[in-house]
């Protein structure tokens, strides 16, 4: 019915094919493709079967395959693909003799009419590349001692490059590059609806609902997370600019050997545990002074839990000439499931210098950590 306005799709009058249904679908869902993971996030993935001639299993698994002509993908459709598990597993080409070879897995959908007749393909005995259902998983071979080839199909989804090292009898898993995701710029089509906390409910009690990569709304913090692998992190990091405590009056003395409990502390910053690794950021300086007619070497060394992350170079003065300040910089880890613990410590030879309060500060901000 060409050039006319058809009835509404759910009328259903038998005007609608193929092509129509799979731009509904985009319209509906996005114009996302790639391979739908699921919880274990291991649909159609490619792995090396040990002890075998170059030998390889495709997980079962789904996937929205984008329409492509002639290298150009049509960005309004995609075609929905279902490999039944346990999924399938065949040899590739026998291994070069003298040099290495590179093999991408694809799935790969053939051109549909609306005529074709598919027929269903067993998954026992599976050879890569029969397009009798309408697509297959198949091999693009490359050349001995060159590298991965171009896939010289349209309408296919890159799934996984291979190497077979020459003379090899077996393949390993690191034999085998996944492609499925961020190498081929493959989107995630998985729904992802954002969650939201209730009114005193931790971001944790609400993570282990949703998906990895789905973003949780915490209603008391007024802040978006995302569910990574076992935990959620901010989306937007509100910087946390903390004031330094430190020893209420002039006169705390540096000593020989700061350490872990705290000896030598001059300034410092205390806080709650995380579920995630932070980053902390500080700018300090410190003015100190010292005892009449006394000399040696003395620093500013930045601590996080138990570990030195930083030191401010080291000065060689005399007391009665004036000490320099020490002004710098400093990154450190703090650890997730710890409270937070960062503090300074004065570092002076003998215990000849100690802290001034007056102009000395610091500041810190603390990120998530990647």
């Amino acid at each position: 019915m060409a050039g006319g306005i058809r009835a509404p799709i759910y009328l259903h009058k038998g005007e609608y094919d193929s092509a129509d249904f799979r731009a509904v679908l985009a319209d509906i869902r996005g114009l996302n493709v790639g391979v739908i993971p699921g919880s274990a996030g291991d649909g159609l993935k490619v792995t090396a079967i040990s002890g075998s001639s170059a030998r390889v299993a495709v997980a079962g698994g789904r996937a929205w395959v984008p329409l492509t002509k002639s290298g150009v993908r049509d960005l309004r459709h995609a075609y929905y693909v279902d490999l039944p598990s346990p999924g399938v597993q065949f040899n590739l080409g026998t291994a070069s003799a003298t040099a290495d070879r590179y093999d991408v897995v694809v799935a790969r959908v053939s051109d549909d009419t609306d005529v074709t007749a598919y027929a269903e393909v067993a998954l026992a005995n599976y050879a890569p590349g029969n397009l009798a259902p309408g697509w297959c998983i198949d091999v693009v071979r490359g050349t001995d001692g060159a590298g991965a080839p171009s896939v010289p199909y349209d309408s296919y989804l890159a799934l996984a490059k291979v190497r077979v090292k020459k003379g090899a009898t077996s393949l390993s898993a690191a034999d085998i590059e996944d492609l499925r995701y961020s190498t081929a710029g493959q989107g995630d089509p998985t729904p992802l609806a954002p969650l939201r906390t209730a009114a005193g409910q931790g971001v944790a009690a609400v993570a282990t609902q949703q998906s990895r990569g789905g973003l949780i709304y915490s209603a008391d913090e007024d802040r978006l997370y995302v569910k990574g692998t076992t935990d959620a992190r901010p989306v937007v990091n509100r910087p946390i600019y903390m004031n330094p405590t430190a020893r209420a009056a002039t006169g705390w003395w540096g000593v020989d050997n700061p350490d872990a409990t705290r000896t030598g502390f001059v300034l410092g910053y205390d806080g709650p545990a995380a579920p995630y690794d932070r980053i902390g950021i500080l700018n300090f300086q410190v003015r100190v002074t010292g005892v009449a007619d006394r000399e040696g070497w003395h620093s500013i060394r930045t601590w996080s839990d138990t570990v030195m992350y930083w030191e401010t170079v080291r000065f060689y003065e005399k007391s009665n000439q004036g000490l320099s300040p020490h002004r710098g910089s400093a990154h450190v880890l703090i650890p997730k499931n710890k409270p937070l613990s960062v503090w300074h410590a004065l570092y002076a030879q003998g215990g000849f210098c100690y802290y001034e309060d007056w102009q000395s500060g610091s500041q810190m901000t603390v990120i998530p950590a990647e």
